[in-house]
């Protein structure tokens, strides 16, 4: 009997003494395969560390102190978390401005401007670029931007003495390990998201005056008050707080603005009266923004836009725009932004020139006043507009900051040369001491203008530098690990042809034993010998050890690759002697699965796309089925339908606005959804068209009330969405009797698909009611009609191949009175893969990424709506925060799998066969990924490229996982036994 495999078609010739040991060499390497995979895609993942986030920290330079008199004796940094720019700039409705005492300030005493912040615009982040000056070490998010992963100077480190008030999340970074330093905070249970939290910021600020009241009391503390480079620093945490919780344009968080400002206020009058001199800095600002939606972490305005606000001892006045345009002296390191764009007119503030600055030129700004050496690894530009000095005191504040990030760039320099072999060294900068010696002449005749341009110049120079050493290695890890994907994907393609493929003759048999007697043992000593060789070349470099681990696994696997070269010449011959339609066939099913992937690789960044793919694949899929089945079945019209109800959710907006009453609505809709699964798993079995997925079995079900007990839960989820969301409105908390309600339905409710009928239509059935409850209760808006909406795909995808697998025996049965020759099974129940079976991994990747951007954009960090966990806890946490917004991402992936191992085991597939193609279908999207990543332009394009990136590495890891998971509940599926049987009576 012929079978169309992958490879064509064969009659099987393996003995049955065989048959087990080829089952057995084909279950250890699938083992070594899956163990291999996650390895190489968790080592490959690693290297957007080496190549993009680098840490930019380096130790061993010197200081460079500043060679002027120091404007102030004191600083004073107030920065409000999450305050964005143009609700602090902008009038309330009834036209009065929310901060008068800074606009004051504006107007009358200081400068303003708008400081652009970086991605990931997270608290940490963003306080490390005002106070460091430099973008985070992006190694820090392995530790949640929390704990130090390397140690980095400081402005505060610089000061005589810090005094630091704020989140327990943020002042400890800072001042945890610093000697002279007082500080203290509140405890974490006070981040309530449940309240107003205004009341955070009052109590930082009575803090700091508990201690200047204090000081009249206590001799020692005075003195330390009274010494000078003191720095103060609030950190006020209510505007974040409040944006999470009730959203920046809410009277709540508004408000909060007017209470910033006048801690502003009391701060400066407190100060003022204190010490009398004249002598004290202002400085106040912002680490982020926040969306629309009351999140952050993207490179949208809304999020890089902060205020800035600096007055006090040093800083210039406030002066008019003139007729000539402000120019834009301010140099970049990575980002883009642009600087002085037209202050919108609703601010009022036209009129005043305004100065605009990257975030981490605050800390060399904070340094020039207090006269302190800039922090050794800042690379923030002195923005001159902003200090009062003398023409001389500027040049040499300028001079200050270019030697200071030059003698970081000697470093990496000195650093890299020192363990290159073939150093290739930064030639703009190769007379950077004739370019001093120049400065210094030019200060000593006072031709103070030719001097300020050439240090500019030359720091212009240094960063670019530290930019060339920071990615030197980029060009060499990029080919390696390209090449690595390249020999997984091609040695993934040898393993499925020959462990679950129908190949012609005895290609498998004979080839396996030529290749285990001679050809193993040379490819494997030439390996070996070649990563010897590079091993030595990368430890007389001192390369990193991962380094070692890219290059090991890309020899590796091209080693494998090379063990496997008798059996892909003979692929080859085989193939050379096929009909052309064979290849052209392969040809064609090889560029449709190329198109499909590029559509989903441009569906990251274009969500629309899904939309016309499901109005397209429903009403091809349909008019296919008219041909194949009765139009009365009913089936081609709920595919068609089902398809086109999807495609709506990729229109909608990925800032998911709150609408309860939709989420109530979608309750209602999943319980309806579930009432005919039921009804069809019951009646229609009979039909020839559902033969195979319902229930079979008329004996009495293990659990008789499980649906109805389902069912309720379900309900009882949406009435309590209703009720916690009212009452946490009204009272402004979380009841605890709500809380405990809602974790007792989510977890108990995913409990009990274990316990319903393995009939497939019944088991899917039950898993969809199942993860309903925690997907309702984690909801805020359209994504739970979602969630209705893609179960309904997937129960039309099962029903599409059920009528495939359908008119594939008819057809069958017609052409040749035979039954279906058992060589066709690979096992029992598991027969080889077909070329048309290429079909099911690529719908596969179509849904599993539905089921991602489905309901936004989730490869930004903002798409992440954290009201979505106040149902279960209102209390800052933001690991189990995180943790439950994975999990709502994650149920719609659960569903697709549960589907998906359905399937495999409807059409008789084996289903890690499937799997592997999966991975290589992902491979192919992570490859063009991973050359889409960019290191120029703005950041916001540099890190949506690297989280495409990296959500394509970690999909293929997950999988697996959820795969394991998925196990548990389809494992014990049945599909109905007359499928089978019917390979006799067809």
């Amino acid at each position: 009997m012929d079978i169309d495999g992958i490879l064509g078609n064969r009659d099987s010739k393996l003995g049955k003494s065989s048959i087990p040991r080829r089952r057995q060499w084909v279950k250890r390497r699938e083992t070594w395969l899956v163990i291999l995979g996650v390895i190489l895609h968790a080592v490959y993942m690693l290297s957007i560390f080496d190549i993009y986030f680098k840490t930019p920290i380096v130790h061993g330079m010197d200081l460079v102190s500043p060679r002027f008199s120091p404007p102030a004796k004191r600083l004073v940094l107030l920065v409000a978390d999450g305050l964005r720019a143009d609700k602090f700039f902008e009038p309330d409705l009834e036209g009065n401005f929310r901060a008068p005492f800074l606009r004051n300030v504006i107007k009358n005493q200081g400068r303003w401007g708008v400081s652009h912040a970086r991605p990931p615009t997270e608290s940490r982040p963003g306080h490390v670029a005002i106070i460091a000056g430099f973008y985070e070490d992006p190694s820090a998010v392995t530790k949640g931007w929390k704990a130090n992963p390397v140690e980095f100077d400081s402005v505060f480190n610089r000061s005589r003495h810090t005094i630091s008030y704020g989140s327990p999340d943020i002042v400890p970074i800072f001042c945890g390990a610093l000697p002279h330093s007082t500080w203290a905070t509140y405890p974490h249970e006070f981040e309530d998201f449940a309240t107003d939290a205004s009341f955070l910021d009052e109590w930082s600020f009575d803090q700091f005056q508990s201690l200047l009241n204090r000081s009249n009391e206590d001799p020692k503390l005075k003195r330390l008050l009274e010494q000078d480079n003191l720095v103060v620093f609030l950190h006020l945490l209510g505007c974040d707080s409040n944006g999470h919780a009730h959203r920046p344009f809410s009277s709540i968080y508004l408000n909060n603005v007017k209470v910033v400002d006048h801690i502003a206020e009391r701060v400066y009058n407190l100060l003022e009266n204190y010490y009398k001199d004249n002598r004290t800095s202002y400085i106040f600002t912002a680490d982020h923004g926040m969306s629309d939606k009351g999140s952050h972490g993207d490179g949208h305005p809304s999020n890089t836009d902060t205020p800035l606000v600096v007055w006090g001892a040093g800083v210039q006045h406030p002066r008019p725009v003139t007729a000539k345009d402000h120019s834009d002296h301010v140099l970049r390191f990575i980002d883009q932004h642009l600087h002085d764009t037209p202050t919108p007119k609703e601010w009022d503030l036209d009129g005043i020139e305004r100065v605009d600055v990257n975030q981490a030129d605050i800390a060399p700004l904070m340094s020039t006043l207090l006269g302190l050496p800039c922090p050794v690894n800042s690379v923030g530009n002195l923005p001159l507009g902003y200090v009062d000095m003398k023409e001389e005191e500027e040049v040499e504040a300028v001079l200050a900051n270019t030697k200071q990030i030059l003698n970081q760039f000697l470093r990496k320099s000195q650093i890299k040369q020192s363990h290159s072999l073939f150093f290739k060294p930064f030639k703009p900068l190769a007379s950077y001491s004739s370019m001093l010696n120049q400065i210094e002449e030019l200060l000593s005749a006072r031709d103070y203008k030719a001097a300020m341009q050439l240090s500019e110049n030359l720091r212009s120079l240094a960063l670019k530098g530290l930019h060339y050493f920071q990615t030197y290695d980029l060009l060499m890890l990029m080919a390696m690990i390209t090449l690595g994907y390249i020999s997984w994907m091609v040695f993934l393609v040898l393993h499925v042809l020959q462990a679950y493929t129908l190949l012609p003759g005895d290609i498998f048999r004979k080839e396996e034993a030529v290749r285990q007697k001679s050809n193993t043992g040379k490819a494997q000593l030439c390996g070996c010998l070649f990563m010897a060789v590079v091993s030595v070349l990368l430890f007389l470099e001192r390369s990193p050890p991962l380094y070692h681990a890219y290059f090991a696994m890309t020899i590796f696997l091209w080693t494998q690759i090379l063990n496997e070269y008798k059996f892909i010449k003979a692929l080859w011959r085989y193939l050379r002697g096929r009909e052309s339609d064979y290849v052209i066939k392969l040809l064609a099913l090889g560029v449709v699965s190329v198109i499909i992937l590029e559509l989903l690789v441009h569906s990251f960044t274009e969500r629309k796309l899904y939309t016309w793919c499901f109005l397209i694949v429903g009403a091809i899929a349909s008019i296919y089925l008219y041909k194949s089945i009765p139009w009365r079945s009913g089936i081609p019209v709920f595919v068609c339908l089902t398809c086109w109800f999807l495609s709506l959710f990729t229109l909608m907006p990925a800032e998911i606005p709150d609408n309860n009453k939709l989420v109530n609505a979608s309750g209602v809709m999943v319980i309806v959804i579930g009432l005919t699964g039921k009804w069809l798993d019951l009646k229609a079995g009979v039909n020839r068209f559902w033969f195979g997925i319902c229930n079979h079995e008329k004996r009495q079900p293990r659990f008789p009330m499980l649906f109805q007990l389902q069912a309720l839960l379900v309900g009882l989820s949406s009435v309590m969405v209703f009720l916690s969301t009212s009452h946490r409105t009204v009272k402004q908390e979380l009841h605890t009797i709500h809380q405990l309600m809602n974790w007792f339905i989510a977890g108990f409710s995913m409990i009990l698909p274990l316990f319903s009928e393995n009939g497939l239509l019944s088991r899917l059935n039950s898993i969809f009611l199942g993860f309903a409850p925690p997907f309702l209760l984690l909801s805020i808006g359209y994504e739970a009609v979602f969630y209705g909406a893609l179960g309904l795909v997937l129960i039309a995808w099962i029903l599409f191949e059920n009528s495939l697998l359908y008119v594939h025996k008819v057809n069958k049965s017609s052409a040749s009175g035979k039954n279906l020759g058992e060589h066709a099974f690979l096992e029992n129940d598991t027969r080889y893969l077909q070329l048309s079976d290429m079909r099911i991994p690529l719908t596969f990747m179509v849904l599993f990424n539905v089921a991602f951007f489905g309901t936004g954009n989730f490869a930004s960090i903002a798409s992440f709506e954290i009201s979505s966990v106040y149902r279960f806890i209102t209390v800052f946490s933001p690991f189990l925060m995180a943790g439950l917004l994975i999990f709502k991402l994650f149920i719609p992936f659960l569903l697709v799998i549960c589907a998906f191992s359905a399937i495999t085991k409807l059409l008789e597939v084996p289903r890690i066969g499937c799997y592997f193609l999966v991975i290589l279908c992902s491979d192919v999207m992570t490859v063009h990924f991973f050359f889409l990543v960019k290191n120029t332009g703005s950041w916001m394009e540099i890190g949506n490229s690297i989280s495409h990136f990296g959500i394509m590495s970690a999909q293929v890891v997950f999988v697996l996982l959820l795969f394991a998971l998925t196990n548990i509940y389809t494992k014990d599926i049945e599909i109905r036994s007359g499928s089978r049987d019917s390979r006799k009576v067809m």
